[in-house]
């Protein structure tokens, strides 16, 4: 079975081809990789109503539920390149700043729930997002942490770094389909890291149960629009883990406050809207007209 995936910017669309489900059966989404197809239209700036800070999607089928996945602002081992992980690293200046974008682009979106993970640098972007939702429910769960990356964390994986070639090795082994390898010094795998993001996303009722664990059990409530703002490792390992193939993680973009839109329906199927969209950036650094 191959489905095709695209990679939405402002600029490209990148289509790549996808097969072959890595994680066990009982830890995917009930969408099945045929399943899982992709809008091309996407979503974009706003430019009809003249105002650039507002995010224009397709309008959601009834019965979908819309994820907007997100990544939190910038901190300064971001500018330096050092591996964040579970170390705890607070936005500096210009990730508060990018968090007030974030949260403007998303203001007009009907969101219920805005959900993050317990990283300060994630939940204080999400509390941005939040204070323009003052009706939505605020969660802060740390199965939506980011990947914890064991001893290389602290450290500067740039240039010839030895840490690197560690680290790019072990970049190698997913994506040959070795995603069961744990990171070094007591690091996750990236089938760890699905399987608690994915159990998430079900307790809140963002993904339908497990049939075998459902029992006829009713799907939690939960509203139609929802926001996780979580990590750019995270992020990449949760939609390849949507669109069944874990090993691809490394092929999906994640700047910081990148905005990614899933679309989920009663059955568990899932359509990609967007990937890595970041034109509130653009926005944010324009002059008013």
């Amino acid at each position: 079975v191959v489905c095709v995936y695209i990679y939405m910017s402002r600029r490209a669309v990148l289509a790549r081809s996808l097969a072959v489900l890595t994680l066990p059966q009982g830890l995917l989404p009930r969408a099945r990789a045929a399943e899982f197809t992709t809008t091309a239209g996407g979503a974009r700036r706003s430019s009809g109503d003249g105002d650039p800070h507002r995010l224009a999607v397709p309008e959601l089928a009834p019965g979908s539920r819309r994820l907007y996945l997100c990544r939190h602002g910038e901190t300064d081992w971001n500018v330096a390149g050092r591996v964040q992980g579970m170390t705890d690293i607070p936005l500096n200046p210009n990730g508060r700043s990018q968090a007030a974008a974030l949260a403007a682009i998303l203001a007009d979106v009907p969101i219920g729930l805005v959900a993050s993970s317990a990283l300060g640098r994630a939940s204080s972007t999400a509390d941005a997002v939040a204070a323009l939702h003052p009706g939505a429910r605020r969660l802060v769960d740390a199965r939506f942490n980011e990947m914890n990356f064991g001893s290389l964390e602290g450290e500067e994986l740039r240039g010839g770094s030895p840490r690197r070639e560690e680290y790019e090795a072990r970049l190698a082994e997913w994506e040959a389909g070795r995603t069961s390898v744990r990171l070094p010094g007591g690091g996750e795998s990236p089938e760890e890291v699905a399987a608690r993001a994915l159990k998430g996303l079900r307790e809140l009722g963002a993904l339908p149960p497990l049939a075998a664990a459902a029992g006829g059990a009713g799907v939690p409530s939960c509203p139609r629009h929802v926001c996780l703002v979580a990590h750019g490792r995270f992020n990449k390992i949760l939609l390849a883990a949507l669109r069944g193939d874990v090993s691809r993680a490394s092929q999906v973009a994640q700047g910081n406050t990148a905005v990614n839109i899933v679309d989920i329906d009663e059955g568990g199927a899932c359509t990609v809207v967007a990937v890595n969209l970041l034109d509130h950036l653009r926005a944010a650094a324009q002059p008013p007209a």
